[in-house]
């Protein structure tokens, strides 16, 4: 009995070392680093964005002051316009910009930990199907940058940035990249 007891400890420790060890590797691999660039929050673009109003999707100016000029261009043909939000989840900084109508929506989040960066596409939508997660999208970051002011931030700081990207949305024949950049803005929630 005790000699089973040992064989599945050893086994539980190889399997949690072995994760320890693939999460390391996936993140240190896979996430980009940040560049910090301590003179950001300096640029005229930001000081003139308090005198502007942010963009609705339908293209009118909402009464909020502008965070971001953030816009993603498919095959150079049209362009989007997205609102930011930041927030710090403890354990990493969330930004996300996101095009929606409230109903239905999508865009990218970056996720950063400790200076290292991963950027996702996401959508919602309030019209839920029962079988909607079979019909995902295939999309993949070709390439990302991600410039911030400061290496740190708590709720409540301010942030000043600049994203740009490449992504392929979908394969073979109906292949299209998406390239999106700017400077966004905001507080930390």
């Amino acid at each position: 009995m005790i000699e089973k007891i040992k064989k599945i400890g050893k086994f539980l420790l190889v399997a949690v070392i072995l994760g320890i060890i693939f999460s390391l590797g996936k993140y240190f691999l896979i996430w980009n680093k940040v560049e910090i660039d301590n003179h950001l929050s300096k640029k005229i673009l930001f000081k003139d964005f308090n005198h502007q109003k942010q963009q609705y999707i339908d293209g009118g100016d909402s009464e909020e002051i502008k965070t971001n000029n953030f816009r993603t261009k498919i095959d150079s043909l049209s362009t989007e316009s997205y609102s930011s939000n930041i927030s710090n989840n403890n354990f990493s900084l969330e930004i996300k910009l996101l095009k929606g109508d409230g109903f239905s929506g999508g865009g990218y989040s970056i996720n950063i930990i400790n200076n290292r960066y991963k950027i996702s596409s996401y959508h919602y939508t309030d019209n839920h199907r029962p079988f909607d997660f079979m019909n995902e999208e295939y999309y993949k970051i070709i390439d990302s940058k991600v410039i911030l002011d400061k290496d740190s931030y708590k709720k409540g700081d301010s942030i000043f940035g600049y994203t740009q990207l490449k992504v392929q949305k979908r394969y073979g024949p109906e292949k299209y990249f998406e390239e999106g950049e700017g400077y966004f803005k905001g507080i930390v929630n």
